[in-house]
């Protein structure tokens, strides 16, 4: 039986054929694949994935992330060790507003994970809330709020090879070299820049709705 569906919503092509397509062309093991297109906001996108998973665990990512081939490997490691886990991902923050960024020292828990590349359970029945998080912005930390604070489940970073920090910039030369790290090559942010768009009135919205959270 297959563990694994791999999520994204179908935004640019050229993006897609750089980075998220070659890993899941090299990517081991068996796994179902679920995207759409990007006529919706990524919110309502990624619950109408999660009505079509019919594996346990959803990985629901960018199109400008790339990891090893033995990644589903590595998650098998990580939720192991986290059976009851709520969500895990790439990269975050705890509740100091720490940034952590999955590496292989250890798991660390986390407040809020960061968009880019997120696993979770379908089965856990949470959807994400399109209605206040109708935009481009913090509709995965809401949800990481949502199954922490409401449904008692924790929150991680995920467990893999290198020891060093997995970060790259954009189309660089680090990417050629980096096929063993779980990345996000930060397409959108290196072209729009931090905090592009609505980001601060969508972190008002978070902020209001969960007094205290931390978010990247």
């Amino acid at each position: 039986m297959k563990q694994f569906t791999i999520g994204y919503i179908q935004h640019n092509k050229y993006v897609y054929d750089a980075f998220l397509g070659p890993s899941i062309n090299n990517l081991q093991g068996e796994f179902d694949i679920l995207s759409t297109t990007s006529r919706n906001k990524p919110a309502k996108n990624y619950n109408e994935i999660i009505s079509k998973c019919n594996t346990p665990y959803l990985i629901l990512t960018h199109q400008d992330v790339t990891f090893s081939p033995n990644l589903l490997d590595k998650l098998k490691m990580t939720i192991c060790a986290l059976p009851d886990f709520g969500a895990i991902g790439m990269v975050g923050v705890d509740k100091q507003n720490n940034y952590f960024w999955s590496d292989s020292q250890q798991i660390y828990p986390l407040d809020t994970l960061d968009c880019c590349f997120i696993v979770i359970k379908p089965d856990d029945k949470l959807l994400f809330d399109n209605v206040t998080f109708d935009d481009y912005h913090l509709y995965v930390e809401d949800y990481c709020a949502n199954i922490q604070r409401i449904r008692k489940k924790s929150v991680h970073t995920i467990f893999i090879d290198s020891k060093e920090t997995p970060i790259t910039l954009g189309y660089d030369e680090v990417y050629k070299n980096s096929k063993s790290f779980l990345n996000h090559h930060s397409y959108t942010l290196s072209k729009l820049g931090a905090q592009w768009g609505r980001f601060i009135e969508y972190k008002y919205k978070l902020m209001e709705k969960w007094p205290g959270i931390c978010t990247t």
